[in-house]
């Protein structure tokens, strides 16, 4: 998700098409595009789990996890090149391996807590 964002961001702030004072707007934007595609996604992996394992347990825990790792990665692909830019730090450089890291050691957490959670393990 975040992979995606970044070039449209790029393209955004190189041609001064976004400030840092529309940058909430952007954002909020973004998260609800992350929100809608996690929630297909992860209607679709619940009934895909399902199938495959049989449990609605593991399903609901696959499912859940995709949606909130898809708002995660939408709000960090948008916010985090606007604090860098703000820090005065080149966005291109720093964003996408520092998201995609933050993304998925946060979404490894997501996933196992709330498989902890859901299967009460």
């Amino acid at each position: 998700m975040s992979a995606f964002l970044l070039p449209r961001f790029f393209r955004r702030t190189h041609v001064k098409e976004v400030r840092l004072k529309r940058a909430l707007g952007v954002i909020s934007r973004e998260t609800i595009v992350g929100i809608l595609l996690g929630a297909m996604l992860g209607l679709a992996v619940i009934l895909w789990a399902y199938f495959l394992e049989g449990s609605w347990g593991v399903s609901l825990v696959v499912g859940i996890s995709l949606l909130a790792i898809s708002f995660l990665a939408s709000v960090a692909g948008t916010a985090l090149p606007f604090l860098f830019s703000k820090l005065g730090l080149d966005p291109a450089l720093m964003s996408a391996p520092f998201i995609t890291s933050v993304v998925d050691v946060l979404g490894v957490l997501i996933y196992l807590w709330l498989a902890r959670l859901i299967l009460q393990l």
